[in-house]
Formats: structure tokens, sequence, C-alpha cells
């Protein structure tokens, strides 16, 4: 018996020339469903190197695959981009919790039943384990993002990727409650072992007002495989 295989986000961080590279590498692998997205590094000079996050222009692409392909998709990215060299990216993977049921059907490929158990087991004896990163994410308003890193470095941080976002339902806010709030918005997103997740989100939320008109949020992911981080061993 076959049933759909679940599916997972990969997530790809490199220089934004190299980002239609990603979509080329996925595409040949049948993968096709991308979201890219503009980012700027943060990382401090003393660790451009290892990461290759400093203060340059980024390339984030968002992709939906189907679990049993991340493995192969994932080497091929490794290999094609030169992850395991300093400097040239990050790549990292986040498990879903629900997807809606079209793009499900769209996405996922058929697999052996004996394949999706095997699948199911290595994540469940990973869960067991405790994932070993975090992506933290705060999302602040525009002029924040210096005191954020700030913060999140004093709590052991190496480095993040700054996306520029608007913040949606602003003008229903502004019609029933009176307030006033920016739309322009700037997401902080740090890859961090877990150890250091809960020091560096206290952190974040002590360097900022997380109530009222200039309220942050901030929240984190587990991360169950990781590429291209300084001091990072690949993940299963």
């Amino acid at each position: 018996m076959e049933r759909l295989a679940r599916l997972k986000l990969l997530v790809t961080i490199v220089d934004r020339p190299r980002g239609e590279a990603v979509a080329r590498i996925c595409g040949g692998l049948g993968v096709h469903l991308h979201l890219g997205m503009l980012g700027r590094g943060t990382a401090s000079s003393e660790v451009l190197d290892f990461l290759g996050l400093g203060e340059t222009d980024k390339a984030v692409i968002l992709t939906l695959a189907p679990e049993p392909l991340v493995p192969l998709i994932r080497g091929e990215l490794v290999r094609g981009l030169h992850l395991r060299r300093p400097g040239k990216g990050i790549l990292f993977t986040l498990p879903l919790s629900g997807i809606s049921r079209r793009a499900a059907a769209c996405l996922s490929r058929p697999v052996p039943e004996e394949t999706t158990e095997g699948a199911r087991g290595m994540e469940e004896n990973r869960g067991a384990g405790g994932y070993r990163y975090e992506l933290i994410v705060a999302s602040v308003d525009q002029g924040q993002t210096d005191q954020v890193m700030d913060a999140a470095r004093s709590a052991g941080a190496a480095g993040g990727t700054l996306l520029h976002a608007r913040r949606a339902g602003v003008h229903e806010a502004e019609k029933f409650y009176g307030i006033s709030l920016q739309k322009e918005r700037e997401l902080v997103a740090i890859l961090a072992p877990r150890a250091q997740k809960a020091g560096i989100m206290r952190a974040i939320a002590q360097s900022l007002t997380l109530e009222g008109e200039q309220g942050g949020v901030v929240f984190s992911l587990p991360v169950d495989s990781i590429e291209g981080l300084a001091g990072a061993e690949p993940l299963e």
C-alpha cells in the first residue's frame, strides 16, 4: 500500500546572485515550488568568513519538498552551492505541522508504506532527544533591528538575517481599535543551538517593548537539519 509522503520546508540563505542556482538545482530534481525573499546578513566581522552572513545582500529561498526527497535535495544543494566551504551560505529544514490538502496532493509523492514508516520512526527518535538547533524569529518595527542583534549577540548569537515585511490587517486595527501601527516591519531570523535559545529570546524580549503600539513578537521554530553553519555538525 502506498501513501503520500509528508512535506518539509527547506530554507536556503545565500548571496543574492546565487539564489537562482537554488531553484535550478531543486528543479532538476523535480521540485519547483519556491518562494524567494530578499534579505540582509547581520553577522559581525569576526564571524563573516565562517557564516557567510555579513552585511551583504542575501537571497532567502523557501522550498516545499516531499520528506523522502529532502536528503537528496540537501546533498545536491550542498555540493552545487559548496555549502561546506566557509561563507557560502546556510541550508536548514523545518518540519511542517500542517498544510492545505490541495498543496499536499500536488507536492507529495506516493511512497511505499515501509519508506514512510522508516521516516516516521526517524522523526520520532529525533523528537525524543529534542532538536539541537532552533530558528529564532523577531518581528519588530523598523529601526529596532540593531537593538535586537545587539541583545542577541550579548546572549551568544553569532549573526542573523534581516527580512523586510509589511504588517497585515493594519487598516482594520486602526478602524476598530483606534491605534496607530507601523505597516513596515523587519524580521530578524537567527539560527542558534537549542541550549542558547532561551537566553537569546529572553535578551531580545528584555531589549524591546513587546506590548502596545510599538510592540514586537519573538518566537522560535525547531530545525531538524542544518548545513553551512560554523561549528554545527550536519544533522540527519
